[in-house]
């Protein structure tokens, strides 16, 4: 049974993206979607630096589109967030929370007390007679889990769920490949205004995530979405292309890495979401580089839209619509 209308949040640094709907892990059933720039200042890296400014316009934007709902969801994506893959010894899920703060340190330098940890079980297997469990561990800063709460407070919204970009994505993506028959392996492309977000999805479960920051490229998505489109043809395509071919090389060096861990599957397929998805023929581009199939997500059986918009766009509000499948 789908559960009571929810708000679900991605509030990224330059445009704020609202879906209002229901879900669970087998689909989602979105009844309006809508976005607004967010507020300069107010949002970086995930991190909410003015919520006064921020609780303001979200308000208004709320009563522009008369939405009253009392849960919300909120789904982001940061370079403070750390997510890593454990091998454990197998326990049942209730003594693996209890553990994995004790074990991140081993592997991380972090100071567990400053964090809010909580962990995917992705696997359990036997490796040399001994039961075990991989897990992906995720952690974000308490300040910054705290600033979303506060938020809330001050929307007089009560939150439900906070998460990652691609947390929730993985059961959206549970096709088989054509070749092999077994689980597809996807690697999801988020290509956000100052990041690029590579979450990799294997048996309709988050498997690897890596944050690339396009940060002192010589071309930001921002500056590549909204370029004067009177340049000649050459210097355009010639700036657009440049821009592709830095981004390429960094999700390259991601997928080298990805391969590099043990037992990793074979990428089949790439889909791209994000603002500079909606660029003329980028699915080819990235496609030839990459020599993978690419292909911009349009659209997923699993994920229903009924609003009223003509123009609404799966690519824009995924990671929004995703997360309620969580709530």
């Amino acid at each position: 049974m789908l559960k009571k209308q929810t708000l679900s949040f991605d509030i990224g640094t330059n445009l704020t993206k609202v879906v209002i709907g229901k879900g669970n892990a087998n689909k989602v059933v979105i009844k309006e979607a809508f976005s607004f720039p967010t507020p300069m200042g107010t949002v970086e890296d995930g991190q909410i630096v003015d919520s006064a400014v921020l609780k303001q316009e979200i308000l208004k934007k709320l009563d522009e589109k008369n939405i009253f709902t009392e849960k919300a969801v909120f789904t982001l994506a940061s370079t403070k967030a750390i997510m890593r893959e454990l091998t454990l010894p197998y326990v049942n899920e209730k003594k693996m929370e209890a553990m994995v703060p004790y074990e991140l340190p081993k592997h991380l330098p972090i100071s567990v007390e400053n964090y809010v940890i909580k962990h995917l079980t992705l696997d359990v297997f036997k490796e040399d007679n001994i039961k075990k469990s991989r897990i992906l561990v995720i952690a974000l800063p308490k300040q910054l889990v705290k600033k979303y709460w506060d938020l809330c407070i001050d929307l007089e919204i009560e939150p439900i769920v906070m998460t990652l970009h691609g947390i929730g994505a993985g059961g959206f993506f549970q096709q088989k490949s054509e070749v092999t028959g077994e689980p597809e392996t996807v690697a999801l492309i988020d290509l956000g205004n100052s990041s690029i977000n590579c979450n990799i999805i294997s048996n309709g479960k988050l498997v690897f995530n890596r944050i690339i920051s396009t940060v002192g490229m010589k071309t930001n998505l921002e500056k590549l979405a909204n370029i004067d489109k009177d340049l000649s043809p050459t210097n355009y395509e010639k700036i657009v292309k440049d821009a592709f071919d830095k981004w390429l090389d960094e999700i390259k060096l991601v997928f080298r890495f990805y391969y590099s861990l043990k037992g990793r599957s074979e990428i089949e397929r790439v889909v791209l979401l994000g603002g500079a998805s909606n660029i003329k023929d980028i699915a080819l581009y990235f496609e030839d580089k990459l020599e993978k199939t690419t292909m911009v997500l349009q659209d997923n059986g699993r994920i229903i839209y009924k609003g009223n918009d003509d123009d609404f766009k799966l690519n824009q509000y995924f990671n929004a619509a995703s997360a309620l499948s969580l709530s």
